[in-house]
């Protein structure tokens, strides 16, 4: 599932820009005020556009700023395109309006809307099944919004201010503040659209994404240029003409093969207990979580020891004991949604009545891998309620439909993103690849389950990041992996059946 990783994260880098490239034009009584073409390259390989728009209401002076991302990725060959859009509506003088945003890929299409009440946030989200409403509260601290952070953004570079902080919402990172910091870190002349222009350059980093971007604005504030050095390939925004950023695509750059990686030595996976020594390519601190079967240790040096012993899970902290989200209806995890729940009574209703809760988790796993009959990777994300319905998907679908089918159940779950062990891959030892699976709470245990596979799990996972599949906090979990993909060495230590 790994290009569904990098999708979320390409798609989050790109900053609230504000170039003006087009004359201010009159549409329906929306007056463009800025318009922006952007080319979108992965490791300096086109993958798509990108286009934003600021509008002003002529009646109103509500202000409108767009912003379309269209992508195509390559895994193992099969092609899969995402459009992401996001629309957020703020009054003239910057209160909150509304936020609607949607991404559509392979035919499935995922949908939120935010409206912003006095002190709290109407959430709505969907992603094939019934819609959950939710209100979360309103920051109480100050932050920007997309126009008011362009107004601030031009005048901190007019006063010539070398560094300022600022917090701001992103509808793709939930609803919830980020603070960013900006350095200015120097000066040159670049060509912009056909013209010598001179530009800053700005080092961004900020509390929800473990990597920064470099920003090139002009020197009123229009943003020309935002890059990445991701792990996997610089990301990289550009300002371009419609045209051009419209050109087709001569390549996809591919995200999944290119990301394996191969381990020192063979793994047996009927083996019982596993050591593996985790470090990084470029040197940073290795941080993986202890969760479920695996439990994580750090050396002095950055590195990390891995144990996943099958006999050993993992016992679950006091706030995971009663954090309702484990439970919670959501989008992608929809547990009440009416197919998910039929799907979860038939296989319960089987069993004996003396069926532990254990025994029923085993269950709804092997249900969920006889149940999906079309396993390939030309989806993009499903729910558990698509999956229902049209039983088709990659990892990624088989674990959110096993979470759903656990909370259907009553059993808290949560989703697990990290590299499975692929044995018989062309490769001398095999290789690890970008996976995602599901863990259970029972009797106060985090339990792995791989619905994947023909058994409920193996030793050959190595988690990077656990998360609830909530609404609100998925997308930053998600982009927490983001400094691990491409970036992991895999040392194999020890194996035995103990």
């Amino acid at each position: 599932m790994l290009h569904k990783f990098a999708v979320a994260f390409v798609t989050l880098f790109i900053f609230w820009g504000c170039a003006k490239n087009e004359e201010p034009v009159v549409q329906e009584g929306w007056q463009i005020q800025e318009d922006s073409w952007y080319s979108v390259t992965i490791d300096g390989v086109k993958s798509g556009w990108a286009h934003d728009t600021t509008e002003i209401d002529g009646a109103t002076k509500n202000v409108k700023s767009s912003k379309t991302q269209n992508m195509t990725l390559s895994r193992g060959g099969i092609e899969i395109s995402i459009v992401v859009t996001s629309v957020f509506l703020e009054t003239d003088d910057g209160k909150p309006i509304s936020v609607v945003s949607s991404q559509e890929a392979m035919g499935q299409v995922q949908e939120t809307t935010w409206l912003f009440g006095s002190d709290s946030i109407e959430m709505t989200t969907s992603a094939g099944g019934t819609p959950i409403v939710k209100e979360v509260p309103l920051p109480l601290e100050s932050w920007l919004t997309p126009n008011a952070l362009r107004k601030m953004f031009k005048q901190k570079i007019k006063d010539g201010n070398p560094v300022f902080t600022f917090q701001t919402m992103s509808p793709e990172l939930g609803p919830s503040l980020i603070t960013v910091v900006m350095t200015k870190i120097g000066e040159e002349t670049r060509d912009i659209l056909g013209k010598e222009t001179n530009v800053t350059i700005w080092e961004s980093v900020n509390d929800k994404m473990p990597i920064g971007s470099t920003e090139v604005y002009t020197i009123d504030g229009a943003n020309v240029g935002t890059s990445i050095a991701a792990a996997f390939g610089a990301i990289v925004n550009t300002l371009m003409d419609k045209h051009d950023a419209l050109s087709p695509l001569n390549e996809v750059p591919e995200l999944m093969v290119s990301l394996f990686v191969e381990p020192n030595k063979k793994i047996d996976n009927s083996k019982k207990r596993l050591s593996l020594k985790i470090k990084s390519k470029d040197g940073s601190a290795v941080d993986l979580p202890s969760a479920g079967y695996q439990t994580a240790s750090r050396n002095d040096d950055g590195t990390a020891i891995l144990i996943i012993d099958l006999h050993k899970p993992s016992a679950a902290t006091e706030i995971e004991l009663n954090d309702e989200s484990y439970l919670a209806d959501t989008a992608i995890c929809d547990g009440s949604d009416e197919a998910v729940r039929v799907i979860a009574h038939d296989t319960i209703s089987a069993m004996p009545k003396n069926s532990t809760k254990a025994d029923q988790a085993l269950a709804l796993r092997a249900t969920v891998y006889d149940y999906i009959d079309e396993k390939g990777m030309s989806t993009a994300f499903g729910s558990a309620s698509q999956t229902a319905r049209d039983k088709k998907g990659d990892c990624s679908e088989h674990a959110v439909l096993l979470c759903g089918l656990l909370r259907a159940a009553g059993i808290p779950s949560r989703g697990v993103m990290g590299m499975v062990y692929i044995p018989n891959y062309n490769s001398p030892n095999g290789v690890f690849g970008w996976h995602m699976w599901t863990q259970a709470l029972i009797d106060g245990e985090w339990i792995d389950l791989d619905a994947t596979l023909l058994v409920p799990f193996t030793v050959g996972h190595v988690a990077t990041v656990t998360s609830s599949l909530s609404d609100e906090g998925m997308a930053a979990e998600m982009a927490a992996i983001m400094s691990t993909i491409g970036n992991l060495e895999v040392e194999v230590v020890e194996e035995d059946e103990q």
